[in-house]
Order: C-alpha cells, then structure tokens, then sequence
C-alpha cells in the first residue's frame, strides 16, 4: 500500500490496495491514519461487480449505515444509496432534478450523530467531463479564519435542521416515519475531531437555520460571513473521476458538492454509503 499526497491543499490517493479483500488489523490502523491525517482519501483502481463488493470495501473503512430517506436506496441493500445527476422526487411528482449535492453542505448534519464519514464509488461517468466531487477543509478554514469571527463563534451552537429556510435546492422528500428523529439538532459551530483533537468549523449551508443567542438577523449576518471565508480556492480540493476510483471523506472535517457534468443530459451515477459517527463534540 503507498499513501501519496495530492496535488492540493489536503487529501492523498491510496495505491496497490483492494478494498473487496478484507484488510488485516495493521492495514486497516495505516488506512484510518491516512484518512484522518488527510481528510479525503483517493482509493485507485478498485473494481466491485456488484453491490455486496462495495459493502464489504466499505466495511473495511467503518460501520455503514442507512441515508434518512429510503427512495434511492439500492433494492435490497438499505445502506447503499443510488446517486444519479437526473434524480427527481418520485414522491412529489416533480420532474425538475434536485441536483443532489450541488451545493455545499456535509452528510446528515441534522441527526444527533451525524455520519462521520461518506464513501463514493463511480460506476457511469459522464463521457464530456465534469461531475467532479469538490471538497473545503473545515479544519484549515477555521484556522485561517479572523480572530473577532473565532470569537463570535467560540462555544456557540447552530440549529441543523433537515432543510433550512436559507437552503439553496431542494431535498428529497421524507415520510412521516422518515421524520422521527430527523427534523433537526443543535450542533457546534466548532467541533473538535475525536481522532486527531483538531478543530473545524461545523457548518452545513444546506441546514443551518439559525444561531444560538442571536437573532434571525444576527444569525443570517454571521453564517453568510462564515460562508464567505470558507469559499475559498486555499481550502479546497476538486477530485477530478476516473473509472475505478472510490473516495472516502471525513464528513467531521470537511464540506463537499458535486458539480454538473459539462454536456446536460450525460449521465453521472455513482454508489454511496455513509459510515456511522457519534455526536459531535464541542471546542474548546
């Protein structure tokens, strides 16, 4: 197995390594290590001809489980989600895609204990291009951000509902069963990593509604300027696709969006199952 930094701020791919193998204690602690020390993980060259594959590569990686709404879960398989670019909402009956993921946000940000990680596995990549996956390190903007905005937010909580009122598209719907648990939490707006004790900005532009202490006005002012710093070229990382790639990420470190293929009507389909997290813990 070779570790090798990319070319970017953060992340680095993982060579001569097949996750459909299981892996053996000392291979999953250099793995973990890698993923924790770069936030995002390029694993190359994998091949899973069927579903149960990717479940068992991912199992290397953590315990999966299943996305809040079951309408592009995979038959039979409750913790892989099906995650096509011409996704609609059969449940609504609304024919305009959602554009699921094109825009900022981190993974169930809105349960108690959100995933703390999500993996991502190309199947059918848009012929022309585009559809890369782009990541922000949440830990490398928090450091850069301006001492009065750290202060404004130090021990300071945010409401992460399913959808916020500021969001920018549309979710998938949910039933009521969906629901339970679901609708929203307050989280930190600084959260210290379990692993590595580094602290990252918490934030989710699909699902922060409001700030603890302030009003909606305050609020707004203070997210639109935390989302400000953060949509930064220093922090991120565009993963451009190749065929056999399956990507890990730290859901406790980083943001991340898709962005649309170059031709309209090509099509991106991907496997994507999520890696169980604990509640996230407060800086400080």
């Amino acid at each position: 197995m070779q570790v090798r930094r990319l070319e970017a701020p953060f992340g680095a791919e993982i060579l001569g390594l097949d996750l459909a193998q299981p892996l053996d204690a000392g291979t999953r602690e250099a793995v973990n290590d890698a993923f924790v020390d770069n936030i995002v993980l390029v694993f190359r060259n994998q091949s899973f001809p069927t579903p149960d594959d990717f479940l068992a590569a991912a199992r290397n990686l953590g315990e999966p489980m299943p996305p809040v709404t079951a309408t592009y879960r995979l038959p039979e398989y409750d913790a892989i989600e099906e995650l096509i670019n011409s996704a609609t909402d059969p449940r609504t009956g609304e024919e305009a895609p959602l554009m699921r993921g094109g825009s900022w946000h981190t993974d169930h940000s809105n349960l108690a204990e959100p995933p703390k990680a999500t993996t991502l596995y190309a199947i059918d990549l848009p012929p022309s291009g585009g559809g890369n996956t782009e990541f922000t390190s949440m830990v490398m903007a928090y450091e850069a951000l301006p001492a009065d905005l750290k202060a404004r937010i130090w021990g300071r909580k945010s409401f992460q509902a399913y959808i916020s009122r500021r969001a920018p598209r549309r979710l998938l719907s949910r039933t009521e069963e969906e629901r339970k648990g679901s609708d929203g939490v307050w989280q930190p707006l600084v959260r210290r990593h379990p692993e590595t004790g580094r602290d990252a900005l918490y934030l989710n532009p699909m699902r922060c509604d409001a700030v603890e202490g302030m009003t909606e006005a305050e609020g707004d002012t203070l997210l639109d300027a935390l989302y400000a710093h953060c949509d930064d070229s220093r922090f991120r990382y565009s993963h451009e696709w190749r065929q056999g790639d399956m990507l890990i990420w730290d859901n406790r470190a980083a943001l991340h969006q898709a962005t649309p293929v170059s031709v309209p009507g090509e099509r991106r389909y991907m496997h994507r199952i999520m890696l169980k997290g604990d509640a996230p813990i407060m800086a400080g």
